[in-house]
């Protein structure tokens, strides 16, 4: 039996590669049954996360696997507990449906397959992150999931502006992998072992000095994956992607794979209070900035790219102040709520004919009912509505901040909040009320329309942006069930009254107050009137601070870019050509061709030249070892 059970993660870790791989080889044969293969596999993947319940539950510390050993301190295998099988179910649960949606959304694509090999690669890769025991093996999934999130991200190469938000990610998740490298050689240097284990049981005992440095570079490796500031800038453009690519990796899995680092290592920030606190200000930071930018977005999927941005800083915030539970609940009902909002803007955007401006929509709800509803669903849960998903698990978060002790990060969640609401409600009304806006060919429908296979898995998803928060009860139910994990060391005592007083009031009146300004902006009777002219003026006069987002590109440009290129331009025009080929290249050849006439001279043909040659160099080795020495 326990061999049977230790077989699960292997095949559930193993069946996206091979389906990959299969519609890799055999794209061009399999053509449209390539989207149905690449769905099969994750429905059996998810099937084989579900038959690892009995044995997670059962054992505290999870199932584990070993492999092989590569290096000693460095053996390789696959770990299923509690915090792996959270993850395990949304990569591959939801990866599922996304899938499922992706064989309408994708349908007729001239490199469909492709595309479904890609999709099948990366939850490969990001299994490979999940599942890893150690270190090493970690860091082979963290690169596989940038690899992959390139590929998808730039799928559409003949748009230039895809092919650069791909290279923008990758470049940008590069710079959090040497983060992760260098924290990783501290930690072999430091303890001898890379194996989690190992390394978690040691992690009291370490120096706090290379303690707080491993933890800031695995930091640096979050804020890459996940978007937080500084590394943010990724996201919004990674846009450029199609929109299933959005709602698998930049909402469910990958941008949440920094939290699963921080929530994984706790042993080691809780021995670094000072990165500990950095990373709680940096979530607290990107979720009231990225919250701010939403609100002078029009694209309908870059609004919900910066509402991803702040979800992600929510949770960075909560395992930041030690709140691990909260920050991975976040992460539970943020996957099905972020989601559902992607695929359902999807199949507005599908209708309307690629079109995703926000002020070319408009009177939406009675053409697309599935589409209104799940959004209206993932949009409640997004911004605090009582009941929902979302409210229970960003509740968790707020409150935790203050309870651990940090009342200036409570603010920060409370006006985040507040500004979630405004931009969310902002986006439901200027999208599904009033009258359409769009062009004629988009008015009568004549975009792609929809087939049971978008409308189900958005349905499904906004279904669980209602009931999924419902884990955490009775009695912080979530909690309770990673408490093998954590050991209790996120449990922290009542602040200010208690939860009710301190934080859902507040974020109540956050949430009234938001969806209120929203409401009295475009939600009323003949607010949109005179659109779309109105929204183009109101675009307009938007600040200009906001509108370049802070201009973090350009300072990010002038700080490292600019200096980048001016230095490969130094490279290609001065030392290059006038220092390595002039006294590297064309100055041996020449002093070689010097060195040959001279040498020529002796080449004469005649015997007795040779034997004179012969007879001085040998004189001269008498003299060298006779006299000299």
């Amino acid at each position: 039996m326990e061999s049977s059970v230790n077989s699960w993660p292997l095949i559930v870790w193993l069946l996206p590669i091979a389906g990959a791989v299969a519609i890799w080889a055999f794209g061009p044969q399999l053509r449209r049954l390539a989207g149905p293969l690449a769905t099969a596999v994750l429905g059996a993947a998810f099937a084989g996360t579900l038959a690892l319940w009995p044995a997670v539950a059962a054992q505290p510390g999870g199932v584990h696997v070993t492999m092989f050993s590569w290096a000693p301190g460095i053996t390789v295998g696959l770990l299923v507990d509690r915090l792996a099988f959270i993850w395990l179910t949304i990569i591959t649960g939801v990866g599922f449906l996304i899938h499922l949606y992706s064989m309408g959304y994708m349908e007729g694509d001239r490199v469909e397959a492709r595309f479904f090999a890609y999709l099948n690669f990366f939850i490969f890769a990001m299994l490979t992150l999940v599942l890893a025991d150690n270190f090493i093996f970690l860091l082979v999934g963290w690169g596989l999931v940038g690899l992959a999130s390139f590929w998808l991200i730039g799928f559409w190469t003949e748009r230039a502006t895809a092919v650069e938000a791909a290279r923008k990610a990758f470049v940008m998740n590069v710079v959090g992998d040497i983060g992760i490298m260098l924290a990783i050689f501290a930690l072999y240097a430091t303890f001898g072992s890379l194996s989690y284990a190992d390394v978690f049981a040691k992690a009291a005992h370490g120096p706090g000095a290379i303690m707080t440095l491993i933890a800031l570079g695995l930091l640096a490796g979050a804020c890459a994956k996940s978007a937080q500031v500084p590394l943010h800038t990724w996201l919004p453009d990674a846009m450029e992607g199609p929109t299933p690519v959005s709602a698998l990796i930049h909402a469910a899995t990958m941008v949440t794979a920094g939290v699963y680092l921080v929530a994984r290592c706790w042993p080691i920030f809780q021995h670094a209070p000072g990165a500990m606190e950095t990373v709680g200000v940096v979530g607290a930071i990107t979720a009231l900035g990225g919250a701010v930018l939403g609100v002078v977005q029009w694209d309908i999927k870059r609004v919900l790219a910066y509402s991803t941005m702040s979800q992600i800083g929510y949770m960075i915030m909560g395992v930041g102040v030690g709140a691990y539970s909260a920050g991975v609940l976040h992460f539970y009902t943020h996957a099905f709520f972020k989601a559902c909002l992607f695929l359902a803007s999807g199949i507005v955007i599908h209708n309307l004919a690629g079109e995703q401006d926000m002020r070319k929509m408009g009177g939406l709800a009675a053409r697309m009912p599935v589409a209104f509803w799940s959004m209206l669903a993932a949009t409640c849960a997004i911004i605090g509505v009582p009941l929902f998903s979302g409210w229970v698990s960003k509740d968790a978060v707020v409150y935790q901040t203050l309870a651990h002790g940090h009342p200036v990060l409570w603010a920060m969640g409370v006006l985040a909040a507040a500004v979630t609401a405004y931009y969310m409600s902002r986006m439901m009304w200027v999208t599904f009320a009033g009258t359409f806006r769009g062009d004629e060919d988009a008015a009568h429908g004549h975009g792609h329309v929809p087939a049971w296979v978008m409308g189900l898995p958005v349905a499904v998803l906004g279904a669980g942006s209602v009931v999924i928060g419902w884990l955490n009860w009775p009695h912080e139910g979530f909690a309770e069930f990673l408490a093998p994990i954590f050991g209790g060391t996120d449990v922290a005592p009542a602040a200010w009254g208690g939860e009710f007083l301190s934080t859902q009031i507040p974020l109540f009146i956050a949430l009234i107050v938001g969806a209120g300004i929203a409401y009295l902006q475009y939600g009323t009777a003949g607010a949109l009137s005179g659109a779309p002219e109105r929204l183009e003026r109101e675009a307009d006069g938007q600040p200009a601070f906001l509108v370049n987002l802070y201009y973090w590109n350009e300072l990010l440009d002038a700080l490292f870019v600019t200096p980048a290129r001016a230095l490969a331009a130094l490279c290609a025009r001065v030392v290059d050509p006038k220092l390595i080929d002039a006294v590297l290249v064309r100055d041996v050849a020449l002093d070689t061709g010097i060195f040959g006439l001279l040498v020529r001279r002796w080449q004469s043909g005649l015997v007795r030249t040779y034997a004179l040659t012969l007879l001085c160099g040998a004189g001269a080795i008498i003299v060298y070892f006779a006299v000299v020495r």
